[in-house]
């Protein structure tokens, strides 16, 4: 390459082409004189500023253009700046546009030459976009680990009030049965009754509990065999009739696909029942081999999915679009008021993502 460049010399081919290096590069380049006074700028400062190189070149200061240089303890000082220095290969500073907004560049500056009036070249890429990537990677990465903790200790609960809790009222109620055969007044007998039947209840409410934290289906029989039985209690909770259309294999999946579908799942019957105001449901589960397909649908009143989300309201929505997207997936909530709502979830099967012929089929 220095070859080439020596063979070039100082011709005008020369000129010629690193001016058309200067001009067309996508990173901005800034001359500045000792003074601290723009003499120079390609187009790329323009675009990145929002500064016409008329209104920069010996208008303006680099004090009116850089806010200052971000640090491990600040995010932007004066202190050492790059200006003081004869070459920084890279740091970073906030550039500061013609409409007052700030946001983080990548730079590197250094001093020309002392027989070129010692005048500094900085050079700046955005990283604004790089950032913005950077924190949605982190923000994914967070949700991942919240969701997964989430469902660590709903299965902890759950395990703790069917086996704790659950037993106790169990053994509860077996003492009253004992003491309701003994001899005893028939006032007493009927106190006895009373409380059997309030453990009774408590017992199987904590059941209940314990389901709605986490199946103990989903875990020991699958994905299907969980839903089959959430349909079971929303038909028996709510009075809806569930229809369930299943499509292609049926296979178990890696333990955060089921946990995410069956979540999804259970939101938005739960949605169905108490907002709808509809007396039937239904969801199509079809496996296409390289992904599934889940389809919710209500012919209830609907809803404007728009003001939901502009009101903050619709936090299972989110939840259901978060547990999605966590799996590279998505989630397509189509209604209007009137219409009816439908769902539609699209997540993609990769090869660790499906159990081997070996495991047993989700029934």
């Amino acid at each position: 390459m220095y070859a080439w460049i020596e063979e070039l010399g100082t011709s005008s081919e020369a000129f010629s082409l690193f001016q058309s290096i200067f001009a067309n590069t996508s990173d901005a380049i800034l001359v500045i004189d000792k003074d601290g006074l723009i003499v120079t700028a390609n187009a790329a400062v323009e675009k990145m500023t929002g500064w016409s190189k008329e209104e920069l070149i010996g208008h303006r200061h680099i004090c009116e253009v850089c806010v200052g240089m971000a640090t491990c303890k600040e995010d932007t000082t004066c202190s050492d700046c790059f200006f003081k220095q004869v070459q920084i290969p890279s740091f970073e500073m906030r550039l500061r546009t013609k409409d007052g907004r700030q946001y983080p560049v990548a730079a590197s500056s250094s001093q020309l030459p002392q027989g070129s009036t010692a005048k500094l070249v900085l050079i700046l890429r955005d990283m604004s976009a790089q950032q913005q990537a950077e924190k949605e990677r982190y923000q994914h990465k967070l949700t991942h680990y919240v969701i997964q903790a989430q469902e660590e200790e709903r299965k902890r609960i759950s395990r703790e009030l069917h086996d704790g809790v659950g037993q106790a009222l169990y053994s509860i109620l077996v003492g009253l049965n004992v003491i309701g055969q003994s001899r005893i007044n028939a006032q007493l007998k009927q106190h006895v009754a009373e409380i059997q039947q309030m453990a009774a209840k408590a017992m199987e409410e904590v059941k209940r509990m314990a389901l709605e934290l986490r199946p103990s289906a989903l875990d020991d029989l699958g994905l299907l065999p969980a839903i089959r039985s959430l349909i079971k209690r929303v038909e028996q909770s709510f009075g809806i009739q569930v229809a369930l259309d299943v499509r292609g294999d049926r296979r178990r999946y890696g333990p955060a696909i089921e946990t995410a579908l069956y979540r999804i799942v259970q939101e938005a019957m739960t949605n169905a029942a108490k907002y709808a105001q509809t007396d039937r449901l239904c969801i199509v589960f079809e496996d296409k081999g390289g992904e599934i397909v889940l389809t919710i649908v209500d012919d209830g009143i609907g809803f404007d999915p728009k003001q939901v989300e502009t009101n903050g309201t619709g936090l299972g929505l989110f939840g259901m679009k978060e547990r999605a997207q966590l799996l590279g997936g998505s989630v397509d909530i189509r209604s209007a008021e009137g219409e009816g709502t439908s769902i539609f979830v699209r997540i993609p099967l990769g090869k660790g993502d499906v159990e081997d012929d070996h495991s047993r089929p989700d029934r």
